[in-house]
């Protein structure tokens, strides 16, 4: 409408400067001209008595006009031979009525039916694909509404069964990546972690009340004993002497738990330092040289100079203390160990120790490392089988491995050995 109103001045402004350059007769002149030349504007002049003088539309319109002179009106358009044959009634125009001076007055305007049936169209299309596109989204939000629904009562219903107990239900999946099918995998994830743990927990339970049975049984009998004894005081005395040393390997125990569980809650992830790798394993060396000595054990270190890691001091020296009392604990007389520090090709720390004892087969070097879990060949050494759970548990608080390999090979027919590795990450 603005383009057609934009015209329509711009044809105005033209004859009046014809007027004002030529008269009357220049700006009538042109008139005539464009319209009979059958042009696109509608055209009238009327003089000031009100007559029509030339123009190709009969009577000015009706319709009221704004202050520049615009109107809206509608009008019939007669039939042209060989262009249409039949007339067109109502359609809309646009115009000006001006005046150019002497009383005379002018009047341009232009057809917009084609605009405005243009827009009318634009507009039905717009309405028709708006209402298509509103049914199509309340269909396709039923649906997908729906399928979202059914999805999470499926794993909703798989939480109700593990609330009952049930923790071999798992939450379906339909492998699509989609946000829920992510959902089901990690709430899967989850389920297999806690059933992992609850089966830890079972075994854990039975395997402490076995390896503490034992000596809690001996206990017992001892201070039976003591009491049934009278006048005996050098035998109570000794029983209870003895009881005192049970009870603190039984507090050990429950210690070494209560420091795994802590391990593996969290409780130790704090800001660590930096730990100069080099000088605690000297410390070891010069603690654990003595004791090798005594058990007939050849006892090697060695360590390259300035390994340091970020860690805690406390755990990473807790971690070799047991590592080398595994070792000794199984190696027989004869045998060799070796606590070696060393840099790896990837930049990593690497805290080794090397056993020539009978070594751990491949197939439980995993389930060492759970709570608990003593081989049968080991049941009649001391402990509870917690020395390397909690080895694993301070690499993970490091964000280390702890690996385990065969060792340098049979020492007089004892076995292939053993090499425990305690890896450290790449500092940043």
């Amino acid at each position: 409408m603005r383009r057609a109103d934009a015209s329509i001045s711009a044809e105005v402004a033209e004859i009046q400067q014809l007027y004002e350059e030529r008269g009357y007769q220049g700006a009538y002149r042109y008139l005539v001209q464009r319209s009979v030349g059958g042009g696109e504007f509608f055209y009238m002049l009327l003089d000031p008595n009100g007559q029509q003088l030339v123009g190709n539309i009969y009577g000015l319109p009706e319709a009221p006009t704004d202050p520049q002179g615009r109107v809206r009106f509608t009008y019939d358009r007669q039939p042209v031979e060989g262009v249409n044959d039949r007339a067109e009634e109502g359609r809309e125009a646009r115009g000006q009525i001006v005046e150019l001076g002497d009383g005379y007055q002018l009047f341009v305007g232009l057809d917009v039916e084609e605009e405005n049936r243009f827009v009318a169209n634009t507009l039905n299309s717009v309405l028709i694909a708006s209402g298509l596109s509103l049914a199509l989204g309340i269909v396709s939000g039923a649906v997908v509404s729906r399928r979202f629904a059914r999805r999470l009562d499926g794993i909703n219903a798989a939480a109700r069964a593990v609330m009952t107990g049930r923790l071999e239900t798992r939450a379906p999946r339909t492998y699509s990546g989609d946000e829920l099918d992510e959902l089901s995998q990690n709430f899967n994830d989850m389920l297999d972690r806690v059933e992992n743990l609850m089966h830890r927990m079972r075994t854990a339970g039975d395997s402490i009340a076995h390896d503490l049975r034992l000596p809690l049984t001996r206990m017992r009998g001892r201070i039976e004993s003591a009491l049934v004894e009278e006048g005996d005081v050098e035998a109570r005395e000794a029983a209870l002497i003895q009881a005192v040393s049970d009870v603190d390997e039984l507090l050990k125990t429950f210690n070494a738990v209560l420091s795994l569980s802590r391990l593996q809650t969290g409780e130790r992830r704090r800001a660590f330092d930096p730990v100069d790798l080099s000088v605690l394993m000297e410390d070891m060396c010069e603690l654990y040289e003595p004791v090798c000595e005594d058990a007939g054990t050849d006892f090697k270190c060695e360590c390259e100079p300035g390994l340091t890691v970020m860690g805690d001091r406390e755990l990473i020296a807790q971690s070799m203390a047991n590592l080398i009392d595994n070792a000794i604990k199984y190696t027989p007389d004869g045998g060799a160990i070796a606590l070696r520090g060393r840099k790896t090709g990837e930049g990593r720390v690497e805290i080794s120790v090397t056993d020539t004892g009978p070594g751990i087969p491949a197939e439980d070097r995993e389930r060492v490392l759970e709570r608990f879990v003593r081989l049968d060949r080991s049941r009649n050494q001391p402990g509870v089988g917690l020395g390397l759970s909690l080895v694993n548990a301070i690499a993970e608080v490091h964000g280390g491995v702890l690996s385990l390999d065969d060792g340098p090979g049979a020492v007089d027919g004892s076995g292939p050995g053993l090499r425990i590795a305690l890896t450290f990450p790449k500092r940043k």
